[in-house]
Parts: structure tokens; C-alpha cells; sequence
């Protein structure tokens, strides 16, 4: 009997697994910290480029463990703050996007 290989690229038809109410508990935790701390910046709270897109990454991936309404209204306001960051990293000017 030939062994048959799964599909490399078919979809999965198992739902992802849900993180445990403790994991759920540490990242909003983070997030809340995280929110707290650019809300409480006057300018970028970090200096390196990979530092901001890691915490940006981090930021946008950990809402997704929370409930979606939860999630989302958390986003709105971390992305409201991080283009005020921007702005004044900026120091005003549009951001060069190299076109």
C-alpha cells in the first residue's frame, strides 16, 4: 500500500489552538504596558528601527489572542499613538517612502 503525503499548501482543517487565560492574561498585560508606555512619550520610547518593528509586530500579533472587539479597540489606539510618534520623529514631514 503506497504511503500518500499530505498537501504542502492544503489548509488546515484544525481550528488553532486557543492560549490558556493565563497566556491571554500576560499579553494583555503587555499590551496595556505597551499602550501606557507610547501614550506616555513625547517622543519615539525607542531608538532602534528593528526595536519599533518588533514592538509594532508584537503589538499587532498579541491582539489577536484577545476578543476581537478588545483586540481591535486596542489597536486603534496603539496605532493612533505610534503616528503620533512618527509624526514627531518626522519632526512633521510625511514619511519617505522611497518612491
Amino acid at each position: 500500500m503506497p504511503d500518500v503525503q499530505a498537501d504542502l499548501f492544503a489548509t488546515s482543517r484544525c481550528a488553532p489552538e486557543q492560549p490558556s487565560d493565563e497566556v491571554v492574561a500576560a499579553i494583555r498585560e503587555r499590551l496595556h504596558a505597551t499602550l501606557a508606555l507610547v501614550k506616555s512619550a513625547t517622543a519615539m520610547p525607542w531608538a532602534n528601527t528593528l526595536v519599533i518593528i518588533r514592538e509594532e509586530n508584537a503589538f499587532r500579533f498579541g491582539k489577536e489572542a484577545l476578543p476581537p472587539d478588545e483586540g481591535a479597540a486596542l489597536w486603534a489606539e496603539f496605532d493612533a499613538e505610534m503616528e503620533r510618534l512618527y509624526a514627531a520623529m518626522n519632526d512633521g514631514r510625511e514619511p519617505d517612502t522611497g518612491e
